[in-house]
């Protein structure tokens, strides 16, 4: 199976990357697997210049890293996407990667876009409230039609400033059984 895996935290060693790093170990075996750290690509953001109405499956910005992305978006057969919330939103990097699958939806028609599922995981750092990750959920719901991905999870994970994401039981026994589905398939 392919899988690409974001890590989509500004910090490379923070909670979001300790636990993704956990769940991959889980997955690791017998898959092709690829990391997009989004400290370590250059992705500019959308221009929202519709270039790519026009010309399908074609971004004006042909000088970043998200020409490859786009690939590596649209083969797998498995997303995860690790990401901490910052204002019950995703972070600026993450988001921009996001964004510029304008590209991918300006499409139209997503039939010949290999079915996916998608995996998420989302780290707070403050205690659990109402909302805490309702603007990602709002932005997923989209971004799942855009690259024609069925969710198998959502795994929140709150109140790291307290507890490392490592350290919560119950999310870690989450993703435990999220890696057993996997190997199920």
């Amino acid at each position: 199976m392919k899988i690409t895996a974001i890590m989509g935290s500004h910090r490379n060693n923070g909670h979001t990357s300790k636990i993704l790093n956990y769940f991959l170990e889980q997955i690791r075996e017998d898959n092709e697997l690829r990391l997009i750290n989004v400290n370590k690509v250059h992705v500019e953001h959308c221009k929202g210049c519709d270039y790519c109405i026009p010309h399908q499956g074609e971004c004006v910005i042909k000088d970043d890293d998200m020409t490859w992305i786009y690939d590596d978006f649209m083969d797998c057969d498995l997303l995860v996407i690790a990401s901490p919330v910052y204002f019950t939103a995703f972070p600026s990097k993450l988001k921009t990667v996001i964004d510029r699958t304008q590209m991918i939806y300006n499409l139209g028609d997503h039939s010949h876009i290999p079915n996916k599922k998608i995996i998420f995981i989302g780290v707070g750092g403050a205690p659990s409230y109402g909302h805490q990750f309702k603007g990602m959920e709002y932005t997923l719901e989209w971004y799942l039609k855009n690259l024609n991905a069925v969710p198998m999870g959502f795994v929140e994970i709150s109140h790291t400033d307290e507890t490392p994401a490592l350290e919560n039981k119950k999310a870690v026994a989450e993703l435990d059984a999220q890696a057993q589905q996997i190997k199920n398939l």
